[in-house]
């Protein structure tokens, strides 16, 4: 399970025990702070709005803006007890509505909220809840509607306007915003994922009080955390290979202490590869790499330094104590079956790859690589000497012959 997922997991669990506990315990206990949780929607989800604004997240802003259209909704026209068909009409229809545009915000070109592009999307947004009040107060037509809902909703007691059948359609519109997920796995599909979760919620539990505010609440809250771990990997995070990048390498080196070992590899022959096989296998190939390095034993941190080059750091280890898992991960990349195919050849399901790989349908190409090594010491008293120090192990080992590990002279 990747930290994506593990977020995701988490931002869900969350929204459960909120549903729940938070509503009713500020009621009894702090009545005074209704006014307070009733407003921290607003607060949440426009700060998830911003955010989403600064990392450039269309989908997610604008999935923001249909939840604060919702809670608008809710808190100004459902917010009092459930009476009439007029409420639970709108109730009803926003319940099969919101889903299914957050949907359909997954699969529209994504677009900035505050860009001229996406007025189209705003107009979307403004004809959903413009149709929703509309079709409620529409008389005669509301009411033939209401009638051939009400026989089909099936109440989950007998203070609640839940009906099953709303249940269902939100349980599958949130199957399918997960199966989106897990086939693109970008942060738009989490929200919509998990503003159709809270939606799901809050049918079952509209009779609990607050339990809308409470909800949306911690929607805004979840939102804000998932933009901001997509800024982080924006940041941090090598697009390519997916492994952590230079800023992340920098930021590592500052937080070092007085013992380290640092080793410098970069891929043997890669420009003569890229030359003959073309850059889109030089990619996979840079990926493999970044994926067996990143099994390193011995406690190394792999970074990808730029272009073929590598950089695996070993906190409080001497090139002693890092020689044989250094050893390891050389000799892993050289035995590792590649296969070269055309692109009729290749597989477009990644897992279809994974299961035919070293069988067959292409020619196998070896990868090797060179690795330089250096620790801190009296004669590399700095991280820029150490990474120097590496570098110049690095030519050596690749005058050497290439494939092997050579170390830096201490004196």
């Amino acid at each position: 399970m990747s930290a994506s997922d593990r977020t995701l997991l988490f931002l869900l669990v969350l929204l459960l025990p909120a549903a729940l506990w938070l509503p009713g315990y500020v009621v009894m206990h702090y009545p005074e702070q209704v006014f307070l949780l009733r407003s921290t929607p607003w607060y949440t989800l426009g700060a998830a709005l911003l955010l989403s604004q600064v990392y450039q997240q269309g989908r997610v802003g604008f999935i923001t803006l249909l939840a604060m259209g919702c809670y608008g909704l809710i808190h100004t026209r459902l917010a009092g007890p459930m009476i009439g068909p007029q409420a639970e009409l709108e109730f009803w229809l926003l319940g099969l509505c919101a889903p299914l545009l957050a949907l359909l915000l997954l699969v529209l070109p994504e677009r900035q909220p505050f860009h001229r592009l996406g007025l189209g999307h705003w107009l979307l947004l403004a004809l959903l809840l413009g149709a929703l009040i509309g079709i409620s107060q529409s008389g005669d037509w509301a009411m033939s509607l209401h009638a051939w809902l009400a026989p089909r909703a099936f109440l989950f007691m007998d203070s609640s306007p839940a009906p099953l059948l709303l249940v269902l359609w939100q349980l599958m519109c949130a199957c399918a915003a997960w199966l989106v997920y897990l086939n693109r796995g970008e942060s738009g599909d989490v929200a919509a994922l998990l503003l159709t979760v809270t939606l799901m919620l809050m049918t079952l539990g509209f009779a609990r009080p607050l339990i809308a505010a409470s909800l949306f609440a911690v929607l805004g809250l979840a939102l804000f955390v998932s933009v901001l771990e997509h800024g982080h990997q924006i940041a941090f995070l090598d697009e390519l290979t997916g492994i952590p990048g230079r800023r992340a390498l920098n930021l590592a080196l500052k937080r070092l202490g007085r013992r380290y070992t640092l080793a410098m590899t970069d891929i043997d022959h890669f420009k003569k590869f890229n030359d003959t096989y073309g850059h889109d296998v030089g990619d996979e190939v840079l990926k493999l790499v970044a994926a067996r390095l990143s099994k390193v034993k011995g406690g190394g941190k792999v970074y990808r330094y730029g272009g073929e080059e590598f950089t695996i750091l070993f906190a409080g280890k001497t090139p002693k104590q890092c020689r044989a898992a250094l050893e390891a991960v050389r000799q892993d990349i050289e035995e590792y079956p590649f296969m070269v195919r055309s692109s009729k050849e290749r597989p477009e399901d990644n897992q279809d790859g994974k299961r035919q790989r070293g069988s067959g349908g292409g020619k196998q190409v070896q990868i090797t690589l060179s690795l330089g090594v250096a620790q801190r010491s009296r004669k590399y008293g700095d991280v820029e000497s150490v990474i120097k120090a590496a570098d110049t192990a690095l030519y050596a080992a690749k005058k050497a012959g290439r494939n092997c590990i050579r170390q830096a002279p201490e004196k």
